[in-house]
Parts: C-alpha cells; sequence; structure tokens
C-alpha cells in the first residue's frame, strides 16, 4: 500500500491485552513486596525463628520470679485472712487466753438467759464445788450448724474461782450418778483432773467433760460438752429417727478438745502488780 503525503496512520491497539499487562504488572509486584516482609529479619533475640507476636515475652527467670511472688503474696494473703477471722480470748486479770474455732461465737462473760445452753437440760453449767467462781468467756457454734440432724448445740467454756483452796478445787459438784470415769488433761504444762458426765432427759441428751486445775491462788475449771436431741434409741421416736441424721456426740467432744491446745494460763495481772 503506497502512502499518500500528509497522511497519518493510526494504529489500534487492543485495551484488553494492555489491561491484562497492568494488571501482571500489578501482582507481580504485590507478591514480591509480600515475600520482601517475610523474608525480612526479626528483631528478636531468637535469631529471627518466631514471627512477631502481640502476646508479651517472658524470659525463664522471669516467670519463675513472678510465680515466687504471686505465691507468696497469696501466702501473705491467706495469714492476714486467718488472722482477721480468728477469735482470741484474753483476760490479764485471771491470766486466761486461748484461741477459739473460726466461725463460732465468742462470749465473754455470764451467759444470757436465752443461750442455748443444753436444750431442755437447762443452762451451760459451773462444775465449783462452792460458789464464787466466774464465768470468764464461752465458745458455742452459730445458729444453723449440723442442719437436719439432732444436733442442739455445743460449747466449750472456761471459768475460774479465786481465792479456793487447792482441796476443794479437786472436788466437783457434779452429781455421782452422772459422773463418768475420771480425766486428766495437760494444758499449757499444768495438770487438769475431771470427770466425763452424761445425762439424758426431754428427749435430749447431753455428754460433756468438766476439767479443775489449782495454780496462782485459783482454781481454774474448762468444760466442753456436746447436746443433742434423742441421740440414742432409747429417746429416739420412729419418726425422728428416720428424718434426723445422727451426729456422733464422741467426735464433736474430739473436736472442741483440740481448743484445749490454745489455752494459756499466766499469773493473774493483779498478782503480777503485787509482786512489783
Amino acid at each position: 500500500m503506497i502512502e499518500q503525503p500528509g497522511t497519518i496512520t493510526v494504529k489500534t491497539v487492543s485495551l484488553d491485552s494492555a489491561y491484562v499487562a497492568i494488571t501482571c504488572a500489578a501482582l507481580l509486584y504485590a507478591v514480591s513486596w509480600v515475600l520482601g516482609c517475610s523474608a525480612a529479619p526479626s528483631h528478636n533475640s531468637g535469631g529471627g525463628k518466631k514471627l512477631a507476636s502481640h502476646e508479651p515475652n517472658h524470659h525463664p527467670d522471669e516467670e519463675k520470679t513472678l510465680t515466687a511472688i504471686s505465691g507468696r503474696r497469696l501466702t501473705v494473703e491467706k495469714m492476714a485472712l486467718r488472722a482477721a477471722t480468728s477469735l482470741q480470748f484474753s483476760n490479764e486479770e485471771y491470766g486466761v487466753a486461748f484461741d477459739a474455732p473460726k466461725g463460732y461465737v465468742l462470749k465473754e462473760g455470764e451467759l444470757p438467759s436465752m443461750d442455748r445452753g443444753l436444750g431442755y437440760l437447762g443452762p451451760i453449767p459451773m462444775h465449783f464445788a462452792e460458789p464464787g467462781g466466774i464465768r470468764l468467756a464461752t465458745v458455742e457454734p452459730p445458729q444453723g450448724l449440723h442442719l437436719g440432724t439432732n444436733f442442739v448445740n455445743e460449747f466449750f467454756t472456761v471459768s475460774a474461782h479465786y481465792g479456793s483452796a487447792e482441796a476443794v478445787c479437786a472436788d466437783f459438784n457434779i452429781p455421782a450418778e452422772t459422773r463418768g470415769a475420771p480425766l486428766t488433761r495437760t494444758v499449757d504444762g499444768i495438770d487438769f483432773y475431771g470427770f466425763a458426765e452424761y445425762s439424758a432427759a426431754s428427749m435430749h441428751e447431753y455428754n460433756g467433760i468438766y476439767l479443775h486445775a489449782f495454780t496462782n491462788e485459783t482454781c481454774y475449771e474448762i468444760g466442753y460438752g456436746v447436746a443433742t436431741a434423742g441421740s440414742s434409741p432409747s429417746t429416739t421416736s420412729a419418726a425422728n429417727a428416720a428424718d434426723l441424721k445422727h451426729i456422733s456426740a464422741e467426735n464433736q467432744l474430739h473436736k472442741l478438745e483440740r481448743i484445749l491446745e490454745n489455752v494459756h494460763i499466766s499469773p493473774p495481772d493483779f498478782e503480777r502488780n503485787t509482786a512489783d
């Protein structure tokens, strides 16, 4: 074909081919950029073997330190909680101190007339042979303990009789028919002597232990016991036997006896002042 002078030749370019070329170039660039980022060296001291993570990195030594601090803090918190919830009784006038079980009720001085006591068997007793004893403190469980059982009440009580004679202190006003076998217990290095006692009436039973010791011109009395409602076949109706779970008075007495380990007896405050 002979071109005429002054004539412009126009070549038609396919838009589809250009679009494909541009798209391929863009894809190649994107792939190159991604591969370049993934191959970039890590700033990790571990030689770049690990990809970056959003979780904080802890060295083994740091983890051990954190664990130790956490465990120690928990121990301190538990000790603080135990101290806050413990019941500590102290009477400097008679030199008596002890720790009561957590969750129980500590009552200082004489008990109110509305105290649960021994149920139908009467109030919690003192067993000094002569009048003049003073109740220092009594520990009893909270209301609602042992629901669904024949449990009525339990107690741990401490009393003192200043000016009593040693021979009189060795005696108890416990009736002979309710006395059990004689007992000996050592409390804070002092030997206490006493008896187990038992009584039953009005569908109630009571098992207790009372102890006396003479020191610091004072007769000290420690008593603890458990009252139950019809805890034996002779005092339990068939209906009650089916509805109530029977607790073991013996087991409860053993638990109360653990308080003896925390009882401390020292010279009374007035005796120390006199000595000075």
